[in-house]
């Protein structure tokens, strides 16, 4: 098939039961003028062996790194060495439709200004869960806060365009498994273009127990905190940085600070919160206990329109977050500052503020100090 080169990068670590069904995939794909760019994380030879065979196909080949990246780390490491015009994220334990790579492709012609054209995607573990995230469009700054205060990310797996990457600052790196990090590039690339929903292929997104973002869950509250504070000093470092002036930068420094700092939407609703998460544990009960309105629910959770619908009207927060608890919203704060200052990249100067009264207005204005 004609067409641009597409570079799929598939960075892998201590997959080595899973990777070679999702390679399989990638090679099959109907759309054939692809370059696919295996990492192997770590030095781990039992993953690369399991890869090796693929490598007979001229279009795959393979870096194996003799330290550990992490997840972050190596994904960006494929994005940083790709052949081709555009890029797309294959984890190794996840699959495609057939015409993913061609469907996609196809957009990206029909839609030039788009950084990244996605599709929907599956969920599928002890439910099967269908997400159809909408198109992202706009001017720049309609795009931007839209992501901001939406925070999703299935269009993560699906193409960018590598004009797009290149005026972004790549994966971030934390020592929370760089929690945040595919989410601050997908704010990089709501500044550079559009997002655009593309209806027919699917991305096939396996929930097997060992997703690094169910791990996230399971954190501490001190750790969800400490994560959220340094996801949220990388957002500050995107956002405040475009404005036209110091009074447009301090609207979207105020702005990046409410989304972290303010709960908001029907996940803080006590009924909407037991449907989203603890109903979901219905499904380890047998049909014969549930009475119908529960297999009702069941059934409508499991077509995907209770969490669409209540992801629409909320906002995700890793940690949780009282609106009525001042201190522990000032804590909060003074963290994400903290990691802001820390960070070395943010120049209060853009401000015309020193770091103590860029602090001192912050605390005042969210903090009632």
């Amino acid at each position: 098939m004609n067409g641009p080169l597409v570079t799929v990068g598939v960075p892998v670590y201590r997959g080595h039961d899973m990777v070679a069904a999702t390679l399989e995939c990638v090679r099959t794909q109907t759309y054939t003028n692809i370059d696919v760019l295996i990492s192997v994380d770590a030095a781990d030879e039992t993953t690369a062996e399991a890869c090796r065979p693929f490598l007979a196909d001229r279009r795959f080949r393979m870096a194996i790194q003799p330290a550990r990246l992490g997840w972050a780390g190596n994904t960006d490491w494929t994005m940083r060495h790709r052949r081709g015009e555009f890029y797309i994220y294959q984890q190794h334990d996840d699959t495609v439709s057939p015409d993913y790579v061609a469907s996609l492709v196809a957009a990206a012609k029909r839609w030039p200004e788009a950084s990244i054209l996605f599709s929907e995607m599956e969920l599928r573990g002890p439910r099967t869960v269908m997400f159809r995230d909408p198109s992202l469009v706009g001017d720049r700054a309609t795009r931007g806060f839209t992501y901001l205060e939406r925070l999703n990310t299935s269009m993560f797996r699906g193409l960018m365009r590598g004009s797009a990457l290149e005026a972004t600052a790549g994966l971030r790196i934390s020592e929370f498994d760089s929690f945040g990090s595919d989410m601050a590039l997908m704010a990089e690339l709501a500044l550079a273009g559009e997002f655009r929903f593309v209806e027919g292929p699917v991305y096939l997104k396996n929930i097997h127990g060992k997703n690094l973002q169910l791990k996230f869950g399971t954190w501490p509250e001190a750790t969800k905190r400490a994560a959220w504070a340094s996801f949220g000093a990388w957002m500050m470092e995107i956002f405040v940085p475009i404005g036209a002036s110091p009074d447009e930068r301090w609207h979207l420094f105020d702005t990046v600070l409410e989304r972290f700092l303010v709960a908001r939407g029907l996940r803080n609703w006590r009924g909407a919160r037991w449907l989203f998460s603890k109903g979901r544990r219905m499904e380890a009960a047998a049909d014969a206990n549930r009475s119908p309105t529960l297999r009702l629910l069941d059934g409508l959770r499991r077509s995907g329109h209770i969490d669409g619908w209540i992801r629409r009207r909320s906002r995700f927060m890793l940690c949780d977050i009282d609106n009525r608890d001042a201190a522990g919203r000032e804590a909060l704060l003074r963290d994400i500052l903290a990691r802001l200052r820390g960070g070395g990249r943010f120049d209060p100067a853009i401000l015309d503020a020193s770091w103590s009264s860029i602090e001192a207005r912050a605390v005042g204005r969210f903090a009632g100090g």
